[in-house]
């Protein structure tokens, strides 16, 4: 089978992104990796057809990006966090602010719908990733504007604690008063990493580093020796070759750098912290979308609707510039 995706691949000049949380068997086929804003910037100046292995958002925004190439996606798998902003939601939330007479800035983070950008676009806002989110939050904030954060509270917190500004859940008490005020949506994955994970390592190993996504709770981001997204976790341990380290982030990814850079990597939780809508995409479904290329079907197909793309592209633009 991997020959058979090989030769499609090359018959239909096709390139490849991966997303660090995808399988090896997939991410070895890749012809570009990286994270979110990797991605998202490396795949805008394509000129051929596109295969696009992450989750759903990934594919919409690149396609947004670049409107005139073709992108395909082996499985059309949902954020879950992506899907707790439900559009609806959103708008509620934001009409609420506005009658508090909040002054704020929408962003949000990329892990988010196309029609959830476009919302935020239209109210001035943009988006951003876990490698730019403090740079574009405090752009925001040299604007004298206070913050409107979603989906992910758990990253807008712990950049609110880098930032020594305060936080709060919209709808918590004294929400009102934040400067970083946060939709109340989360990571599934990044959520199982508890603080006596880091007990357990620290107790064990008193010279081990603790290593994690900022999209954790800020009790375990306090508690750890460096948060950084998925590309700055990555640099941090190519540049710690031998150091001991628990890292709490998706397991391929971990498990990819324990076996290519530094054998003295362990997983920072009891379970394992799989991805399940990035784990949807295997050899199989990749297969299956090539042949129904090959056939002249337009088998997952990413399409944005034209209005909601257009405001869409305005937040990943606005995000791109400052990046």
């Amino acid at each position: 089978m991997l020959n058979k995706v090989k030769e499609l691949i090359k018959k239909h000049n096709i390139t490849i992104a991966a997303h660090y949380y995808e399988k090896d068997e997939i991410f070895d086929l890749a012809d570009l990796t990286g994270d979110s804003l990797e991605l998202a910037k490396k795949t805008s100046s394509l000129k051929n057809p596109l295969i696009f292995c992450g989750v759903k958002f990934m594919g919409e925004s690149a396609k947004i990006l670049n409107p005139d190439i073709d992108v395909y996606m082996p499985r059309l798998s949902d954020c879950s966090m992506a899907r707790m902003a439900e559009e609806a939601k959103v708008e509620n939330n934001i009409k609420t602010l506005k009658e508090n007479n909040i002054d704020f800035i929408p962003i949000t983070y990329i892990n988010s719908t196309a029609k959830t950008k476009a919302i935020v676009a239209e109210n001035g806002g943009l988006t951003c990733t876990s490698s730019n989110a403090q740079k574009i939050i405090e752009w925001a904030l040299a604007q004298n504007k206070r913050i409107f954060f979603l989906p992910d509270k758990n990253l807008g917190r712990n950049i609110a604690n880098r930032l020594g500004i305060t936080s709060a859940i919209i709808g918590e008490e004294n929400w009102q008063d934040a400067t970083m005020i946060c939709f109340d949506g989360h990571c599934s994955v990044h959520q199982l990493f508890m603080p006596e994970h880091v007990e357990f390592y620290k107790e064990r190993f008193p010279d081990i580093k603790i290593v994690v996504h900022p999209e954790c709770s800020p009790e375990v981001v306090k508690l750890a020796d460096f948060a950084g997204s998925t590309s700055q976790i990555l640099n941090y341990v190519k540049e710690n070759p031998t150091t001991p380290m628990a890292i709490g982030t998706e397991f391929n990814f971990v498990n990819r750098m324990k076996n290519e850079i530094n054998p003295n990597i362990y997983v920072l939780s009891s379970t394992k912290p799989e991805c399940p809508s990035m784990n949807e995409t295997t050899l199989e479904e990749l297969y299956k979308l090539l042949k129904a290329i090959d056939e002249g079907k337009d088998y997952n197909k990413i399409e944005v609707d034209p209005k909601i793309a257009k405001y869409a592209k305005t937040a990943l633009q606005r995000m791109m510039e400052l990046s």
